[in-house]
């Protein structure tokens, strides 16, 4: 499921930018959660009327609010710095989730997660920063965009982690629907008081079409699946696979946008991947059978 999450989003990133070439960031978010919450009432109807959502709205708040205010201050600091760069520090979640997480809860990950967290953050590097240097560029100062970026990145570390608690104990698809409707509410009400009123011209083919892919895969199926999936997967290990997404991105934008694929992207794939075993894999020490030694 994570992975699934991480490949759709990952699209996404090309459908958003066809999609904000005629309407804002506040609007498209607005539009894509208001018609994915349209999809899921129909399905989720039953199980609305028999929770209590007076309990639930708390936890769902929550994950709204700091989903909506990670994604603003991403793209606030997108206006402000490149895309790569934008990519990159945003990518970080990955390496705050394993301290969040030990704040949080007082207890320390595995090592692997930490060793996995900087392993990750070194394939994004490759992946999304540019091989020659570039107006925007890493660099070693922070400007206004880097620190708007890396707060993003902080709460999205957060909504993880959150997620990760809340899913262990509350329903996660009712979650899933509280956490888009905050959402919702917050892009939609922000869009009409500092953007204009979008028209039918703001709505071409593929701009249309666009927007489909982005409310039944990046929203309604991704979000869905990410939330659900945290009620197994810890946080640590989920947030790695989620950074995939850089990956999946890359390769959407190299066949539909024609982007150049170049050798620093591939080995940032193999980086990636090799991460996300560090995590997941388990080595697992078999005491040896009394006939073969003197101890059990």
């Amino acid at each position: 499921m994570l992975l699934f999450a991480a490949a759709a989003w990952g699209a996404g990133y090309t459908f958003e930018k066809v999609v904000l070439e005629t309407l804002s960031l506040r609007w498209l978010m607005g539009i894509r959660l208001l018609c994915a919450l349209v999809v899921m009432t129909p399905f989720l109807l039953p199980r609305l009327r028999r929770v209590n959502l007076v309990n639930m709205l708390v936890p769902g708040s929550i994950l709204g609010v700091t989903y909506w205010a990670a994604f603003s201050l991403q793209m606030m600091g997108l206006t402000m710095i490149a895309p790569g760069r934008n990519s990159f520090l945003t990518a970080t979640y990955c390496v705050f989730v394993p301290f969040l997480v030990w704040i949080m809860t007082r207890r320390k990950p595995a090592l692997r997660s930490f060793i996995a967290a900087a392993v990750c953050i070194v394939g994004v590097a490759l992946i999304s920063l540019p091989v020659h240097g570039e107006a925007g560029g890493m660099g070693v100062s922070l400007s206004t965009g880097d620190l708007l970026t890396l707060g993003g990145a902080l709460l999205y570390g957060v909504n993880l982690v959150v997620t990760g608690f809340l899913t262990k104990e509350f329903d996660a698809p009712i979650l899933t629907y509280l956490e888009l409707f905050i959402a919702a509410i917050l892009f939609l009400g922000c869009a009409f008081i500092f953007d204009p009123l979008p028209g039918p011209a703001n709505f071409p083919p593929k701009t249309l079409w666009s927007m489909v892919y982005l409310t039944l895969a990046s929203t309604l199926i991704a979000q869905n699946f990410q939330n659900i999936a945290f009620s197994q997967v810890p946080a640590a290990q989920g947030s790695l696979i989620l950074c995939s997404e850089s990956l999946f991105g890359m390769l959407v934008s190299v066949l539909v946008m024609h982007e150049e694929l170049t050798g620093s992207h591939l080995v940032g794939f193999a980086v990636i991947f090799a991460a996300i075993l560090i995590s997941e894999v388990r080595i697992r020490r078999h005491p040896q059978r009394s006939g073969q030694s003197g101890r059990p």
